[in-house]
């Protein structure tokens, strides 16, 4: 409980600066909400009316604690752009992101078993070399290079799919999921080849420990052995790599949704970003970062229940 207690109250006063450090970076930066607003025809006159309306002339101090009580209470202010609710626009762009990073989750926990357990088996082997070679490749590779070249193979010359002629889940939930397949795939592949070598290096690792040879003394099989004994101990650290490594891929989305032309979170992130519509970009780094941090603290407890050395060392 004390542990529980100490990470909690880290987590909040993360997110303070966290969030402090946003405020503090869009007060400074060149550039006027009003003006972006109305256009550069707007009189004096007009700016200022607008300055007011938006707070934009209250002290700094003043602006961020107003913002940071509305941020808390689930009022996240409005949108200079869309003139709507930031809430309300989180919340209709939130589930296609949250789909398409828990489609690459699911890529990317499949083809980590698979290919590291198959590397393991055959460790040394021509296939385990090459896994290897393929494995150190796709890593220097970052996800939105992937999506560019995923677009250009299977998309413009295989015509698998359409690149930019996203389906919307209220019209075609099939579609939709369908469309979001290729995205899903450049984002897991790095975080997929990541994982899978440390498998195969964890199952190894497990290989020569003196629990596996007392197993084979007892007559259990390769099989028996890798699947009843090594496997659930190399996945410890897998385990924690995934929920880390889905962080990431929350993260990366955003500019894979710029590559294909997928209206998510990421989306509205960067118009927000070239429109200087504040409130929509403060809140979706806000939001980011409360999941990013939420997710670290819980991978560490976790981590800390299933392994009891974790736990010995508070």
């Amino acid at each position: 409980m004390k542990a529980i207690l100490k990470k909690l109250i880290t987590m909040i006063i993360t997110l303070f600066i966290v969030s402090f450090l946003v405020f503090l970076a869009f007060s400074v930066i060149p550039g006027d909400p009003a003006l972006s607003k109305l256009g550069t025809q707007a009189t004096p006159e007009a700016l200022e009316a607008l300055r007011e309306e938006m707070g934009l002339n209250e002290p700094f101090f003043t602006r961020y604690f107003t913002w940071i009580g509305s941020f808390f209470t689930g009022d996240m202010g409005t949108s200079y752009s869309y003139g709507i609710p930031v809430s309300e626009l989180i919340m209709d762009k939130l589930p296609i992101t949250l789909v398409l990073t828990g489609i690459a989750l699911v890529i990317m926990m499949v083809f980590t078993v698979l290919l590291g357990i198959y590397a393991a088996r055959h460790e040394g082997g021509i296939i385990d070399r090459i896994l290897m070679v393929v494995n150190q490749i796709i890593m220097a590779v970052p996800a939105f290079f992937a999506g560019i070249i995923i677009c250009f193979v299977f998309g413009l010359i295989l015509k698998w799919f359409t690149p930019g002629a996203f389906v919307s889940y209220e019209k075609d939930f099939g579609g939709f999921v369908a469309y979001l397949i290729a995205p899903a795939v450049a984002i897991a592949l790095p975080k997929c080849a990541m994982a899978s070598k440390l498998l195969r290096s964890s199952l190894i690792e497990q290989g020569n420990m003196d629990y596996i040879r007392t197993a084979y003394s007892r007559g259990n099989t390769t099989k028996g052995v890798l699947y009843r004994h090594a496997l659930r101990n190399a996945m410890i650290p897998v385990v924690t790599f995934w929920a880390m490594a889905y962080t990431d891929m929350i993260a990366g989305s955003v500019v894979i949704e710029q590559v294909f032309g997928i209206p998510g979170i990421g989306r509205i992130l960067l118009t927000g970003i070239s429109n200087r519509d504040y409130p929509v970009v403060m809140a979706i780094i806000c939001l980011l970062a409360l999941f990013i941090i939420v997710a670290n603290t819980l991978v560490d407890l976790i981590y800390k229940w299933i392994d009891p050395r974790m736990r010995d060392n508070g």
